[in-house]
């Protein structure tokens, strides 16, 4: 059974920045919108892009890479 997602949550889309030290890093924010605008745009994304990426979903936490790919799987996904 496919759980139900609110594409409409908001979402800030972040990339970490090498200007922190190695234990510390610095984030910038690519975006700010609906999870399923955040996800498309990570879609686009180069895999080396993508590697420097999360979504953080107000109240509820941060999105890997790995699972926002799996959500533009979902056949419920407003862009596919």
């Amino acid at each position: 059974m496919i759980e139900a997602i609110d594409w409409t949550r908001p979402c800030v889309l972040h990339a970490r920045s090498d200007v922190g030290s190695e234990m510390f890093f610095d984030f910038e924010t690519l975006g700010e919108g609906p999870l399923s605008e955040m996800v498309a745009k990570v879609v686009a994304m180069s895999p080396a892009e993508r590697a420097r990426v999360i979504v953080d979903v107000v109240g509820q936490g941060n999105l890997t890479v790995a699972q926002v790919l799996a959500l533009a799987e979902r056949p419920d996904f407003p862009g596919a």
